[in-house]
This record gives C-alpha cells, sequence and structure tokens, in this order.
C-alpha cells in the first residue's frame, strides 16, 4: 500500500456512478473523485476492500494509517436497515464546516436530509460508494458553503454494510451563472 503522502496525489481511479438522473445522482456506475482527500480516502478502501476480497469493516481501518485524513471523516452506523443513520465519529473539519457537531446525532435529527437519507439507504442497499460535488449544506447551520463527500460502505461481515465511512470537503459556493 502507498503511504499517506503518495495517496494524496491525484489519479485517475474511478467511482461508480450512473447518469439516469443527474439531478439526484442516488445511482452510480462511474466518475473519479475530483479532490485529493477525497481520492486518497477512496483508495484506501478500495486498497482494503481488494485486499480483503469484500467490503472492509470499520475494525479493518486503523486510524494511523489515514491520520491526515481523519479532520475530513465520518463514521455513521446503519439504524433499521437504512431508515436512519447515527454518527459515531466526526471529524473536527467536518464539524467547524457545518457549525455543528454530528457525534451522537442522526441524520433525521436535522431538516432538509431525506435526500441524504434515500442516498445512503441505496448505499447500504447496493453496497456501492457514492461521490456528490458541489452539495449545499442546507441541514447545516453554516448553508453558505458547498460540500463534496465521499460515502464508502462497510460491513462487519463483509457483505451487508452495517456501517458508512463519511469524507467531506467544503468549498465555497460555485457561482452559476
Amino acid at each position: 500500500m502507498k503511504n499517506i503522502k503518495d495517496a494524496l496525489r491525484p489519479s485517475r481511479e474511478s467511482l461508480s456512478r450512473s447518469p439516469a438522473d443527474e439531478r439526484d445522482n442516488t445511482t452510480f456506475k462511474s466518475a473519479s473523485v475530483e479532490h485529493p482527500l477525497l481520492e486518497a480516502l477512496f483508495r484506501f478502501w478500495s486498497t482494503k476492500k481488494a485486499k480483503l476480497g469484500q467490503l472492509p469493516s470499520r475494525r479493518d481501518i486503523s486510524p494511523s494509517e489515514i491520520k491526515k485524513l481523519l479532520p475530513y471523516i465520518a463514521i455513521a452506523d446503519v439504524i433499521d436497515g437504512g431508515l436512519d443513520f447515527s454518527f459515531r465519529v466526526c471529524g473536527t473539519m467536518i464539524s467547524e464546516g457545518a457549525g455543528i457537531e454530528l457525534t451522537g446525532k442522526t441524520w433525521s435529527s436535522f431538516e432538509n436530509t431525506q435526500h441524504i437519507i434515500e442516498r445512503t439507504r441505496i448505499l447500504v442497499e447496493k453496497a456501492e460508494p457514492y461521490y456528490l460535488t458541489n452539495q449545499r449544506a442546507t441541514w447545516a447551520p453554516k448553508d453558505f458553503q458547498h460540500y463534496s463527500v465521499l460515502a464508502l460502505p462497510l460491513a462487519r461481515d463483509g457483505k451487508s454494510v452495517d456501517m458508512v465511512l463519511y469524507g467531506v470537503v467544503y468549498q465555497p459556493m460555485e457561482r452559476r451563472d
């Protein structure tokens, strides 16, 4: 496996995403992860998955392997097969960017999160990651910025998704003319 410095360099690896509904983006077949931190997280997860021959579990991920990524990572438990998600941990950059601590909270405890719950429920069902850019944080007190998110399935048994590993980076809103 590459060291973290190498992992932060952009590559041409791709994630899945379907062109079906560009507005919602809830199904995925192929799209590249553009942000270097999220791309590094995807390569880390992909390497674990390939090495194990199945989905990695939380136990397969050592924080010491991804120290530089930790401020941008959150882990959520799947509740009732994907009806909701409860945050176990939330990185400092995610909390600062959103203006709220997510640890211990569920997606349903925030307004305007039905679309997030639905696309993450699909991740659980299909056991496939998703990646979205330029998402407006309407659920957060700081709604003046947008974020990119990479969501990766984790499974204790290697198959049934029981956790979601999120990578999140905030950026200024893109102007749309």
